[in-house]
């Protein structure tokens, strides 16, 4: 089967850089795959580079169709492909049900510039912020101040490996 007739690209452990993310970003800008729902690219060091390059192409994908899973398990992703996820989120991709982030350099500062875009995402079914580095404060940014149809639809949220206190732990309570 050719890649553009595939609805889910899985690239794990294939040594993906920043150039592959930017050969990948021209590729969705021409619309050659059309069909493409899931992007998971676990174990690769795209770094912010990359995952700013992937960004770029998927907010110019000429398809209507925007990917409904986006996995970006242990990319080497920090503050500056955070804000490239950040800017992408708060612009496309509404019909988003999964975000893996897990092991990545999150941090709190991190979770807080997510908390606005990922709450533009009605669908969101699972976040997965695992070993993220996240604190109190990133919990919070999270979660505090809850809209009526902020993360609704949020049935899995794995916070496990990260900084998070039993203070952190009540603020997740507290907004349930």
């Amino acid at each position: 089967t050719k890649l553009g007739n595939k609805a889910k690209l899985y690239w794990h452990k294939k040594g993906l850089t920043a150039d592959d993310m930017a050969t990948l970003a021209m590729i969705l800008q021409t619309n050659a795959l059309p069909r493409m729902r899931e992007i998971d690219l676990p174990n690769n060091n795209l770094g912010d580079a990359g995952v700013q390059a992937l960004c770029e192409g998927l907010g110019h994908q000429a398809s209507l169709l925007k990917p409904v899973r986006l996995g970006l398990f242990n990319t080497n992703i920090g503050d500056a492909g955070v804000q490239a996820l950040c800017e992408y989120l708060g612009h496309h991709g509404a019909l988003l049900l999964e975000l893996d982030l897990s092991y990545n350099h999150i941090r709190s500062q991190g979770a807080a510039a997510l908390a606005a875009p990922l709450r533009k995402h009605p669908a969101l079914k699972k976040l997965l912020l695992t070993g993220c580095e996240i604190g109190d404060e990133g919990v919070a940014s999270l979660f505090a101040n809850l809209g009526k149809d902020d993360f609704k639809a949020l049935e899995w949220l794995w916070l496990k490996a990260n900084q998070i206190t039993d203070a952190g732990m009540a603020t997740l309570r507290s907004e349930e």
